[in-house]
């Protein structure tokens, strides 16, 4: 990566005429892509769904096309695929030194990897992402601060080291979604402080941080709920949605009364945490099958926090809790449906280790479990970065490139409802042109302000055998399907070979249907 400063509002710089094919020429010329691509869709993709269907999927929807793992023979480059946002050659390179289990154990280990060469890349471009609350609170330019907060965010999944971190930072960002719309600074404040830390270490601990994080008691509107007239939004999401499920055994009556014992957890003017006791509710309380006895005028401040700290205990030592995380877990590493047993045995391991989030993930990413799990489809998110990765691009500023792929459906932070971007095939399988689009825009790049895909490396050795080889072996992993071989020789043979060309079929092979799913 190039460690040039740059414009962040900076225009992408026109590709020279001889390298840049034409759009209305590339999208007729690869119009089997997009038919590939399009059987993958639903009538119902991306459609809103009602708050009280699922948040699952029931499978793959009808009419999508062969699972593509099913000649996936390598089972380090599953992991690969499964625990980083796209493979690249060093990084396979690197799995296979280890071995499965040891490059599981390496990116479980994220806390030892050394990503400072991208942080400080962050730091020195993105300033607004090492302010504090206060500071944050003062700037102006909420657009900037939101704008760096993304750019932060594209730049580390792109280009960390701790790849496995990148994406159960994802997960977790979902899990306990915060719309920045609502929010403003805080949510920078909230990634930067909350879930990143705990991305990798204990639920438990991780819980307690957005029970504290201004911007989760901004957006659930728990800093304005105050006896005698409380709000329920916190208390029933915390529920719903962050550790028991629906379905969890909680009732209407648990919902108001937790909502009683939270009054009083509220936020300072820039947004931090603050307990004020003027708000909260002294009189008693029965929660999930436990009193909470009358207190006094003369209780202090930490006697009266400490019961919504210890209904936050509750939560995260219930069993519902266990099976609900575990279940999303396991669909979001694993499958869209696991096995019960994978998620059984996940719950125990929860409750055998206090909720260890590393814990939970090795017994769902087992060599036998992973060899049996049919390939996911990429959100628009995933599938930016994976070509990014995939095709080696060097960034300077990574903004127009996020701004572009923003128009497959995904902008970070953005989803304004509290049960997060669906993790589901049936929601992302339509708009499939503006994934090409998205394809045939970053093959292109040239820019030495914005972010440039080398060629050259795809053109070794420079013959139309040569790249196929290179893009098979560079955004499959060596594992790139014999029809899929034949398609692209055919299209880069047919015509005159040159750079143009080559970008050409390097957009084809990842609007490819193949290259959707990991």
């Amino acid at each position: 990566m190039s460690t040039t400063d740059a414009d962040p509002q900076a225009p992408v710089d026109a590709t020279p005429d001889d390298t840049r094919p034409s759009r209305r020429r590339f999208f007729a010329l690869g119009a089997s892509a997009a038919a590939a691509l399009a059987a993958a869709g639903t009538a119902d993709a991306q459609r809103p769904k009602s708050r009280g269907s699922s948040p699952f999927p029931a499978g793959q929807p009808a009419g999508t096309a062969p699972d593509p793992s099913a000649a996936w023979s390598d089972p380090v480059l599953r992991l690969v695929r499964r625990v980083t946002m796209g493979a690249t050659p060093d990084e396979l390179a690197l799995a296979r030194r280890l071995g499965y289990a040891g490059y599981l154990d390496y990116q479980l280990r994220a806390s030892e990897i050394d990503d400072s060469a991208i942080e400080a890349i962050i730091a020195a471009r993105l300033p607004m992402t090492q302010m504090t609350p206060a500071m944050l609170a003062m700037q102006m330019d909420t657009n900037e601060v939101a704008n760096q907060l993304a750019d932060g965010t594209w730049y580390r999944a792109a280009f960390s080291k701790a790849q496995l971190r990148e994406r159960m930072v994802e997960f977790w960002t979902d899990h306990f979604t915060i719309s920045l719309n609502k929010v403003g600074y805080r949510k920078l404040v909230d990634d930067r402080d909350v879930i990143r830390p705990n991305a990798l270490g204990t639920f438990p601990e991780l819980l307690r941080a957005t029970a504290h994080s201004g911007a989760m008691l901004m957006y659930l509107d728990q800093n304005t709920s105050r006896t005698p007239t409380p709000n329920q939004n916190y208390a029933r999401e915390i529920m719903e949605l962050h550790t028991l499920g629906v379905d969890g055994g909680y009732t209407q009556t648990d919902v108001a009364e937790l909502s009683r014992i939270l009054t009083g957890w509220s936020t300072t003017g820039p947004g931090t945490f603050l307990f004020n006791r003027n708000l909260h509710d002294r009189n008693a309380k029965v929660f999930m099958g436990r009193t909470f006895p009358a207190m006094p005028t003369t209780a202090t401040d930490v006697q009266m926090k400490a019961e919504g700290d210890a209904a936050i205990q509750m939560l995260v030592q219930h069993p519902s809790t266990a099976a609900y995380l575990s279940l999303k877990m396991a669909r979001w590493l694993l499958s869209y449906e696991p096995p019960q047993a994978v998620i059984d045995a996940t719950a125990a391991t929860y409750l055998a280790t206090g909720g260890d989030i590393k814990a939970m993930i090795r017994t769902i990413l087992s060599g036998k479990n992973l060899m049996a799990a049919p390939a996911k489809y990429k959100r628009p998110f995933h599938l930016a970065i994976s070509a990014m990765r995939g095709m080696g691009a060097s960034v300077v500023n990574v903004r127009a490139v996020r701004q572009t792929s923003d128009r497959m459906g995904m902008p970070v932070f953005m989803w304004e409802q509290p049960n997060g971007y669906p993790d589901r095939v049936d929601w992302w399988s339509g708009l499939v042109l503006t994934r090409w689009a998205y394809m045939q825009y970053l093959s292109t790049l040239n820019s030495t302000t914005v972010a440039q895909v080398n060629a050259m490396p795809f053109r070794s050795p420079d013959t139309p055998d040569g790249v196929v080889a290179q893009i098979g072996a560079r955004l499959f992993g060596g594992e790139m399907p014999a029809a899929l071989r034949t398609q692209l020789l055919t299209y880069i043979r047919g015509g005159a070979y040159s750079e143009a060309r080559v970008r050409e079929t390097l957009a084809l092979a990842a609007s490819a249907q193949e290259f959707q799913w990991f």
